[in-house]
This record gives C-alpha cells, sequence and structure tokens, in this order.
C-alpha cells in the first residue's frame, strides 16, 4: 500500500458535481505509475477514476495507492486496470465487467438517484488497450466491441494504437494506417460517437527512436454522454511515459458554461464599415511555403475576426434562456409580477381586475412570441435539417 500524501493519508474527495475521470498508459512501470498518482496533488480537480492501459503487474498483482480501490481482471497480467477513488465508491456502486479478455474493461456506475442532472440512473465507461494487429494470440480489440450500441451514457478511452486525420489532422497517414483506423472511425461514426480528442492535440511523445509524436491514447462519448463532456486536459505533468496523461472533466450539463453567441444583428456598423475599409494587414510572405502561407492566412483572419468583435456584443446564454423570447417580455413580466403581488396584498376588485389584465396581456405576448418564432424556424428549415436543427 502506498500512502498519498495528506490529512487522512487518501488524498482530498472528489468533487461529485465536478466528475474528472484519468486515463493513461503506464507502460508496465511502477515509476510511472507512482508518478502519475503524486501529481494527482497538483491537479485543478482530484480525480474520481483513474483508467490504466499496460499497468505494472508483480505475481498477477497491481500497486495499489491509498484512497483508491482497483479493478482488474482475473488473469496473470491484465493489460487494463481501473482505480476508483473511495469517496466515489460511497456515493455510487460500480460493477466492473472484464468481458471475458484481458484487454478492455468496462465499468457500470449506478445511483438509486439520477445522476449529474441527467434521467439515467447509471452510466458506463469502457478502458481498452489494443495493438490493433488482428492475428491469433496477438491483443486486438474489435470496433464492434469497443463501440456497442446502449441506452445509457457510455465513455470510451484506450490506447489503440491507430492512426487517422480525424484525430490528427496534420499527420500524413500511410495507407496501411488509414485502413486499420477506418474500421474504428466508422464503427464509432455508426453507434453515434463523438470524438472528444481535439484534433492534434499530441497523447504520445516517443523518448528514443525516430518515432513521430502521434494521437493514439483517444476517448469518445456516445449521444447520451455527450453533454455531460465539459473539457479535455492534458495539463498532468510527465510521467516518464511516452504518453501524456490524460484528464476528461465532466460535468452536469447545467453547469457547463454556455458558449458565448456572438449577436451580429447588433453590430455597430456605422462605426465598423470605415475600419474595415481601411483594415491593411501585413504583407504576406515571399514565395511562402504552404506552412508559412497557413500561418500568415490564420493570423490576418484572427486580426479582422478581433476587429469585428470588437463592436459586436457577445451574449452567454444560461440554460434558462428561451429562444423565442422578446424584449418587450422583459418588460412586460415585472410589470405582470407586481401586480399580481399588489392583488394579493390588497385585494380589492380593481387591483383584481388590473392584475388579471396584466395576466392576460403577458400570456397572450409570450404565446404570440412562441408562435413567431416556430413560424420563423420552420420558415428556415429544409427536409434534410429538420431533424439536426
Amino acid at each position: 500500500m502506498i500512502n498519498h500524501p495528506g490529512s487522512n493519508g487518501i488524498g482530498p474527495a472528489p468533487n461529485p458535481q465536478l466528475l474528472s475521470i484519468v486515463q493513461h498508459n503506464c507502460l508496465g512501470s511502477r515509476d510511472v505509475f507512482l508518478s502519475l498518482f503524486e501529481s494527482f496533488r497538483e491537479a485543478t480537480t482530484y480525480p474520481s477514476l483513474v483508467l490504466l492501459q499496460d499497468p505494472p503487474v508483480s505475481k498477477a498483482h497491481l500497486p495499489s495507492f491509498s484512497g483508491f480501490k482497483s479493478f482488474f481482471a482475473p488473469v496473470r497480467k491484465p493489460r487494463v486496470a481501473a482505480y476508483v477513488h473511495v469517496s466515489f465508491l460511497a456515493l455510487f456502486s460500480v460493477l466492473p465487467r472484464f468481458k471475458g479478455v484481458d484487454d478492455i474493461l468496462a465499468l457500470d456506475v449506478s445511483s438509486q438517484e439520477r445522476l449529474f442532472g441527467t434521467n439515467f440512473h447509471s452510466f458506463r465507461q469502457i478502458n481498452a488497450c489494443s495493438t490493433n494487429i488482428h492475428d491469433h494470440g496477438v491483443p486486438y480489440v474489435s470496433p464492434d466491441t469497443l463501440f456497442p450500441t446502449v441506452d445509457v451514457p457510455l465513455l470510451v478511452v484506450g490506447d489503440l494504437n491507430i492512426h487517422n486525420p480525424l484525430s490528427d489532422p496534420l499527420r500524413s497517414c500511410s495507407p496501411r494506417e488509414i485502413g486499420s483506423s477506418t474500421p474504428y472511425f466508422e464503427r464509432a461514426a455508426e453507434a453515434g460517437f463523438a470524438l472528444l480528442n481535439p484534433p492534434g492535440e499530441k497523447t504520445r511523445f516517443p523518448l528514443v527512436g525516430k518515432a513521430r509524436p502521434s494521437v493514439i491514447d483517444l476517448a469518445f462519448a456516445n449521444p447520451l454522454h455527450l453533454p455531460l463532456f465539459r473539457s479535455f486536459e492534458v495539463s498532468l505533468p510527465s510521467t516518464g511515459s511516452h504518453h501524456v496523461p490524460i484528464t476528461i472533466n465532466l460535468a452536469p450539463p447545467t453547469l457547463i458554461p454556455r458558449p458565448r453567441h456572438i449577436r451580429w444583428s447588433d453590430t455597430d456598423w456605422e462605426t465598423l464599415s470605415p475600419l474595415i475599409k481601411n483594415f491593411r494587414d501585413h504583407a504576406p510572405p515571399i514565395c511562402p511555403s504552404q506552412a508559412d502561407l497557413d500561418k500568415w492566412m490564420a493570423g490576418s483572419l484572427d486580426r479582422l475576426t478581433a476587429l469585428l468583435k470588437e463592436h459586436t456584443p457577445v451574449l452567454r446564454p444560461s440554460h434558462y434562456s428561451k429562444p423565442w423570447w422578446a424584449p418587450h417580455l422583459t418588460t412586460l413580466r415585472p410589470d405582470f409580477h407586481k401586480a399580481s403581488r399588489m392583488a394579493r396584498k390588497h385585494g380589492t376588485q380593481a387591483v383584481r381586475d388590473l392584475a388579471h389584465i396584466s395576466k392576460a396581456g403577458y400570456f397572450k405576448a409570450i404565446k404570440t412570441a412562441k408562435n413567431k418564432h416556430w413560424s420563423s424556424f420552420r420558415l428556415g428549415t429544409t427536409p434534410q435539417t429538420l431533424w439536426t436543427a
């Protein structure tokens, strides 16, 4: 047992409203394992789940760490493992599923109450380690096994050893790499999974040899799990492994900040138009390479976009925001509530009549705004975009 520094020896309890999941390939090294768990002291959010590929194994046993309970297949050398914080186990039931193999592990997390502000009482994580070589005796996880169709939120993580332009757009993939990775991405797309990795965010940096940095530690979420996804981070320090520790943060949809929306309809074009006409940028480089030209174009576009945003208001709606809401409703709403309070306080017939008129006008205005928004929505849709709007 390895004691984690802290007053109680198990580290701070994870935040149940902000679930942090760490995935990492330990390369079978105990030193990497220790370095990873010690680094949690510097993490912004203490992890609840740690999903390991190629964990260190000695005499069919994995190392333990204070504050965590380990789950792994009952085989001589499991290739995947999960460590769950004890405070998380005190709140939720965790059921491991080994699927009869040692290179894939599923964890079913369930509770009597609804989880993370959703209508679900359970969700699932799949942790896999695949060589992507379909040969007898070689560890291989099939796409169908990795991306099942289930009716609960599902997160899939692992070291899949596949290279694809969707995860690493700047990499020049060979036909063999594309051919071996395509079945995985096709199956993920068929099942509705979304790739959580930011495109081009390297997850493996070879310490020796001439191999290129790559993106082979991947994370996918099915449509039911995607609303819980908050961020994908590689902020933990290096552990000595070729692979980068990855942190996936989840939160209830009501706690995830809504993106800011630019209100182009309120742009100050009277002030902005002369500035756009006089906008001048640096001259493009002479005989540029493709990379230099892309860099120049990106810089010019960023400066022009910054100029537009400087004269355009932004709005970050809350989860209470209504797309059909109109400015005049903001004026009618306090008048309606004021009249209702007066009617409850004084109770005279004249005040009650006034409150009734105010209520009728307010709700009629809401109905009109909804109908207007719905009519505008229908006019802007086509048979191809109706169900994706």
